[in-house]
């Protein structure tokens, strides 16, 4: 069964390619605004470093490397999940979905992942290799453990990413067309583009946990700066599964109260 989906996600991989293909100057046009993104981003923290010399437990060093792992989180994101979970609102809004759900698969397997968008592979290639040069000139050798470690952690908080952006496009079943999901998950998710040291308190026991942005980004980012914490990548391990538990739980609901073209 895992074969037959990877199988078939290969060839969801390669029609996807061969659509970007076709369009050269848009597969051009995304890797440009990916750069502006990052340039913007980076232009951000500049001017905050200019006034400041760290940020809690970040120096500019650290926030560099911060943002480089946010980068990849988003490209890696986008690659796979980010050209599908708003398609949803479109789907049941014109009742589209009816032709997703009679397929012989998993229903949610193929509305997550049916276009990916292979422009990310050069962002991440480049991204990647700058996250290698930036560690090793940071810590002065490469901590192969850590790196092992950030992988898993930054599986996680792309699952965690996932989840928060799918859960929002379900709510399209409760109020019937919610084109507003898109614009309200990039509000929620801006919390996870800031290193955690910046939350304080309540808030920042809150980012995470129950609104766990902090997952996404800052924890992978931590472990590459400082080392492994067990504390933090246990409650990471549990707020993944949780998530995904809850993300399956509302599409089964979901669709359950999914009225289709011929109703």
């Amino acid at each position: 069964m895992v074969l037959r989906y990877i199988n078939l996600w290969t060839a969801f991989f390669k029609n996807s390619l061969t659509r970007d293909m076709e369009f050269k100057m848009n597969f051009i046009g995304d890797l440009f605004i990916d750069t502006i993104f990052y340039g913007s981003m980076y232009f951000f923290w500049s001017i905050i470093f200019s006034y400041v010399d760290v940020l809690g437990d970040f120096n500019q060093q650290a926030v560099i490397i911060f943002l480089i792992v946010m980068y990849l989180t988003d490209t890696v994101f986008v690659f796979f999940f980010g050209s599908n979970t708003f398609t949803l609102n479109t789907m049941v809004v014109k009742g589209e979905l009816d032709f997703v759900l009679i397929k012989p698969v998993n229903s949610q397997f193929f509305l997550s992942l049916r276009y990916v968008s292979s422009y990310a592979i050069v962002s991440f290639v480049i991204l990647f290799f700058l996250l290698l040069k930036l560690l090793y000139d940071y810590h002065g050798q490469f901590y192969f453990m850590d790196l092992i470690i950030f992988i898993i952690s930054f599986t996680m908080g792309i699952l965690i990413f996932y989840c928060i952006e799918f859960i929002i496009s379900c709510l399209v079943f409760w109020y019937r067309n919610f084109s507003v999901g898109g614009w309200l998950s990039s509000e929620m998710t801006k919390y996870s583009r800031r290193p955690d040291s910046i939350y304080k308190g309540k808030f920042r026991r809150i980012v995470f946990s129950v609104f766990p942005m902090a997952m996404i980004t800052s924890v992978p980012a931590r472990t590459l700066i400082f080392g492994p914490d067990i504390y933090l990548l246990s409650t990471q391990f549990l707020v993944t599964i949780v998530f995904l538990c809850l993300t399956r739980l509302i599409w089964i609901r979901g669709v359950k109260l999914y009225e289709s073209a011929s109703s």
